[in-house]
């Protein structure tokens, strides 16, 4: 009887769903023919609803094991009648996931990796899984169009994409032939590197038999090493009419000079592409380096009298910006004359000059507080806003210690440092800096991981002499760094723990604050501070001046670092630092902790209380000083991920932070994208076509609300649309309201999420909605906003900042697309108070649950703040991913709120209404810093910053 092809069984299966492109099927019937009646065993990554499994079973009837992997939680629940079939729910690559597969079977006749279609997964499984592959074997990469994607860790010329690691590999089949004397594993030494993985020796390298692509799947064999070269000449027949002298090659072994392509500049390379875009990146910084030069040389003539006294001049020039400064300007005035109401009223009733006098008035009774735009100071120059607002006073210290004395209680503070070979002088600064502490209720509690430097120990011990509050441990066997602080942490007898490395320094009134935070907030279980970096003279520069609490922006990197201080009691009952955890053990240390406490017991001081000190070895100044801690930080975050029952998968970025990539259920939810517009062909053709086009997430619909377009080309437009089922079009006749457009929509919507989507949106990134789908499944979280690009590659939005422009303003506006941002902020996922409703998803039972946007106060501007706002009133956080991507064209149909007068006075009326509204919540934004500017929106310092004597 002859076998049924892989297209036939497909057709006839009724059981488990499976997902297969239908080129796949023919191929498999040419590539699998020959095993078909083996007893073979099957491994596949990536199983989904696992039909394919049962499929399998039936085409490979002579099959001793099937065996699946995946790593979402819901596969657990697949039974099969097929004794032969096994699935283990984890990730492939984990090594406990790996042990179990290989439990099952040692070897493989065919591995197919069908999984998360990153290119780091799809190496390593490449990496871990080919040594268990037979001879013969198969081991077929599926969905390789993924490689493409900026998503996926890709890009047409991406050197670290699954398609190039496979296009290298083809290279080291035919190594024989370079006519170098080059290893074949010096050019996936780059790769492997990037992602974490154990260099290939020549016997791996040697077993890769042949390399085939396909579309979308490459198709690797394997052979014993021996098997794999040209092996001998073989000469058929003797007449040789054209060309003599083959008949003595016969049986000749194939001989590669290795010196023939010494002169060939294509081969003798040195350099590896990464290398030399390296070589450039230092290029570019030294000449970068000359532009702040020049920028320090401007710096003095925007000082200088002269550029002063033309100040006026420039201010008539540049309209827009004065327009912008007094608003700026009235969001002082709102805090410290008369509100916010009374400077609208100054602005309507003598313009922008009218507010620009009351305001200069307001801040001119101030002293040491600058007027932006007076060239009294320079934004960014952190040594003066140091002297002016973090430099302690004899008259600070006193009230500080009058303070201290109120303390209903007093704890001690154990502060723990490792220690191993400091620079001596460091070391010594780093145990002053505890000594000089305003308060002193502190042990500081050392570790010496078996220091090799003589020099250490005597200055330890003299300082366990000098001071009863110094106890040090000195271990007999270095265990680096976790196991050394678990040392320290032995002999700690405070009720809280204070974390301080080797070679940094507290500031003097570091504890004192943490004290105070304990004092005032008796359920206070976590304290975390800003801090900044010192260099190897000692100078202050480079603050993270941080947001309060924010989980998602603390998933995507170690925001609490220094200074973390924990309490001693819960610390000691997670079993403290963990082995193996080296580089990442603070961060490992804090993902376990927060899993016992509630969010609200965790406390930020906005001040800078630590100073990191960078140096050639230390990760503040090289991340490659200690790469494996990156590593180590995405291990811990996947491992706090799967003892939470989070359904995410932690990957590391390339700039050292993380991106947790949420599950979606097998059946994704359906997702309504409600777009407004009135006319603009141009723009709504291109969004609708982009979406179409670009957009993986397989279950959405369209609901075009066409508010009275009255262009024909439009109309004939939608009519076309009628004829695709993703796509409505519903007409809205009411005056344009925004806020009651998109009201009106979502009881006709079918979706369990709704996604607010303007007109002049263009996708980017193919996985933009399941990027944001993903985020907003997960409890607690509300509205869900995206990365939009002006179409010149600057940025629109990167989440929204309460009290810029007296209402709120985008983060990072107008940044270039290649930049990260304020500690990497303009490039990773986090919360923020708002997000805008240019691209919005959120539930629709939330959506209904706080009332919609406001239509009878906000038509136009600010509903989606105000929105948002009332989103985090109800419990829920608003989150922003930088990972779903798309250009915004702003609000090209309907014009700027500014164009008229009509339109500024309603402009002009809902500030007032926001700022009635919202008050004082406008000028404390829990995701940016009080240290920081409501006058720009580029994350640079505030003058005066907004933290009140905390007393």
């Amino acid at each position: 009887m002859k076998n049924k092809t892989l297209r036939q069984l497909y057709v006839e299966h009724v059981g488990k769903s499976s997902d297969k492109w239908s080129l796949y099927l023919s191929e498999y019937d040419r590539l699998f023919d020959s095993y078909r009646d083996k007893p073979i065993h099957l491994l596949e990554i990536g199983v989904q609803n696992g039909g394919s499994l049962e499929i399998w079973g039936k085409y490979f009837s002579h099959a001793v094991s099937l065996t699946g992997c995946d790593i979402n939680p819901d596969c657990a629940s697949l039974h099969y009648d097929d004794p032969r079939i096994r699935v283990i729910v984890g990730d492939a690559n984990a090594p406990v996931i790996i042990q179990k597969i290989f439990d099952i079977n040692a070897q493989f006749e065919i591995i197919i990796d069908d999984g998360s279609h990153f290119s780091s997964d799809i190496i390593k499984s490449f990496m871990l899984y080919f040594p268990k592959l037979a001879h013969g074997g198969l081991f077929i990469a599926e969905d390789l169009h993924c490689s493409y994607w900026n998503d996926f860790e890709g890009g047409l010329f991406d050197p670290y994409s699954s398609m190039t690691f496979f296009k290298q590999l083809a290279d080291i089949i035919n190594h024989e032939h370079w006519g170098v004397p080059k290893s074949r594993d010096a050019i996936l030494q780059d790769i492997l590197a990037k992602y974490g993985c154990d260099s290939l020796d020549v016997d791996f390298l040697s077993q890769v038999h042949s390399i085939e692509f396909i579309n979308s799947m490459c198709v690797l064999r394997k052979a014993p090493g021996d098997e794999n070269g040209l092996g001998q000449r073989i000469i058929a027949g003797s007449v040789e009419q054209v060309v003599a002298g083959h008949q003595m090659l016969n049986g000749k072994a194939y001989q590669a000079n290795t010196l023939t392509e010494m002169s060939n500049p294509w081969s003798i390379r040195e350099k590896t592409l990464v290398e030399e875009i390296q070589q450039l990146e230092e290029t570019l910084a030294n000449t970068l380096k000359v532009l702040t030069e020049r920028e320090e040389q401007l710096d003095v003539l925007y000082h200088s009298t002269v550029w002063r006294s033309t100040a006026p001049l420039r201010l008539i020039a540049d309209k827009l910006k004065q327009v912008t400064r007094a608003t700026l300007l009235a969001h002082r005035a709102f805090k410290r004359g008369g509100g916010l109401t009374k400077a609208v009223q100054l602005y309507q009733r003598d313009g922008v000059a009218g507010v620009m006098r009351g305001v200069k008035k307001i801040a001119l009774s101030y002293r040491h507080i600058p007027v932006s735009g007076s060239g009294e100071y320079d934004r960014n120059d952190y040594v003066e806003w140091v002297k002016r607002y973090d430099t302690l006073t004899d008259e600070s210290r006193q009230r500080m210690q009058a303070n201290m004395a109120a303390f209903a209680q007093h704890p001690i503070i154990s502060v723990i440092m490792p220690v191993y070979n400091p620079k001596p002088a460091w070391l010594r600064e780093a145990i002053e800096s505890v000594r000089q502490q305003l308060y002193p209720h502190w042990e500081l509690c050392i570790a010496d991981d078996a220091s090799t430097d003589a020099s250490i120990r005597p200055i330890l011990e003299e300082y366990a002499k000098t001071d009863p509050r110094i106890k040090v441990v000195f271990r007999e066997k270095n265990g680096h760094i976790s196991a050394a602080s678990n040392s320290a942490l032995d002999v700690a007898t405070g009720a809280w723990i204070a974390l301080l490395d080797h070679d940094d320094v507290l500031a003097e009134q570091a504890l004192f604050w943490v004290a105070n935070t304990i004092h005032q907030y008796p359920e206070a279980r976590l304290i975390y501070s800003d801090e900044d970096k010192i260099d190897e003279q000692g100078k202050r520069h480079n603050p993270y001046f941080k947001c309060d609490w924010n989980v998602d922006l603390f998933y995507s990197h170690n925001m609490i670092t220094h200074l973390g201080v924990y309490q001693t009691d819960l610390v000691r009952k997670i079993q403290g630092f963990s082995l193996g955890m080296e580089g990442a053990q603070d961060y490992d240390l804090a993902l376990r902790y927060i899993e016992q406490i509630n969010s609200t017991s965790i406390h930020h001081i906005p001040r800078i209380l630590y100073h990191w000190r960078i140096h050639q070895f230390s990760t503040a100044q090289n991340r490659e000083a200690k790469p494996y801690a990156e590593l180590a930080g995405e291990k811990a975050l996947n491992a706090h991920f799967q003892r939470q029952g989070i359904k995410a998968t932690a990957k590391l970025l390339d700039f050292a932070m993380y991106r947790a990539v949420y599950a979606l259920p097998a059946t994704p939810p359906m997702v309504s994208l409600v777009i407004p517009t009135r006319n603009g062909l141009a723009l709504i053709r291109t969004c609708i076509e982009s979406i179409l086009a670009k957009t993986l997430y397989p279950n959405y619909e369209i609901l075009i609300i066409d508010n009275g377009s009255d262009d024909s080309e439009i109309l004939r437009y939608f009519e076309s649309l009628r004829e695709n089922s993703k796509i409505r079009v519903i007409r809205d006749e009411q005056p344009f309201n925004y806020s009651a457009i998109n009201n009106a929509a979502i009881p006709l919507i079918n979706g369990e999420f709704v996604a607010l989507v303007n007109n002049d949106i263009e996708v980017i990134s193919p996985g933009w909605l399941a990027e944001m789908v993903g985020l907003a499944m997960q409890p607690n979280v509300g509205a869900v906003g995206a990365r939009l690009w002006y179409p010149n590659n600057t940025l629109q939005h990167g989440g929204c900042v309460l009290g810029i422009g007296g209402v709120a303003g985008h983060s990072h506006k107008n940044l270039p697309k290649q930049e990260y941002g304020y500690f990497g902020r303009a490039a990773i996922a986090q919360s923020f108070s708002a997000v805008t409703a240019a691209c919005l998803v959120v539930s629709k039972r939330i959506y209904e649950a706080v009332g919609g946007l406001n239509e009878r106060d906000l038509r136009v501007a600010f509903n989606d703040i105000d929105f948002c706002l009332r989103i985090r009133e109800a419990g829920y956080r608003n989150v922003w991913t930088p990972f779903a991507e798309l250009y915004h064209h702003e609000s090209a149909t309907r014009g700027f709120h500014e164009e008229n007068s009509e339109k500024q006075a309603e402009f002009a009326r809902e500030v007032a209404y926001m700022q009635q509204r919202w008050g004082e919540q406008l000028l404390h934004d829990p995701a940016y810093s009080p240290n920081l500017t409501l006058d720009h929106e580029d994350f640079s310092l505030a003058w005066p910053p907004r933290v009140g004597d905390g007393f």
